[in-house]
């Protein structure tokens, strides 16, 4: 699983420009770097994930890693309704859980599920009050659509093969640094 070892790599180096751009980053758990890996591990099982080693993958691998951060951790107003809006329409008790394991152990696929359900139903004049926020992280709304639409191919990818982004994601999620907790 080369995209993870890539990860992993880009994660623990020092001197990468992605990881000079990651707020807080001086001590990150496991969880979230598992998470992360299980994403694109997830996105490259479903083949949306671009080839290895080009820009647009370098892309993709910050956009996991970046948005990841902006919604664990961005105090902005526009990012906290947005979150909450897409929690909610998992109803309320399902939603405290799937914020709950988020905050402790990084993207879910639940988490990833609902971001993208209510990307697609906010109008575009609203999401570009997520910019500022976004904007913190070094993220624009251009990397967040791209990134919605990986989770939606791989969604559709997955459907028509039979199987489920949440059972891959959770699969991938117990192989990768953290997993056990799941």
């Amino acid at each position: 699983m080369p995209v993870c070892l890539l990860l992993s790599g880009l994660l623990m180096g020092v001197s990468n420009p992605v990881l000079a751009q990651v707020p807080g980053r001086a001590t990150t758990p496991s969880g979230p770097v598992g998470a992360s890996m299980a994403v694109l591990a997830t996105l490259q099982d479903a083949d949306v994930l671009p080839p290895e080693g080009t820009p647009d993958a370098n892309r993709v691998i910050k956009a996991v890693i970046q948005f990841q951060s902006v919604f664990l951790k961005s105090g902005d107003p526009a990012v906290q309704l947005f979150l909450t809006q897409a929690l909610t329409t998992q109803g309320e008790r399902s939603a405290d859980k799937t914020l709950s394991r988020f905050r402790s152990a990084g993207w879910t696929s639940e988490m990833l599920e609902a971001l993208s359900e209510q990307w697609v139903i906010t109008a575009i004049d609203q999401r570009e009050h997520l910019a500022p926020g976004f904007r913190q992280f070094n993220v624009s709304l251009k990397d967040f659509d791209s990134l919605m639409e990986l989770i939606a191919k791989a969604q559709t990818a997955f459907i028509q093969r039979g199987q489920n982004i949440h059972q891959v994601f959770e699969q991938r999620r117990r192989e990768m640094p953290g997993g056990h907790n799941n």
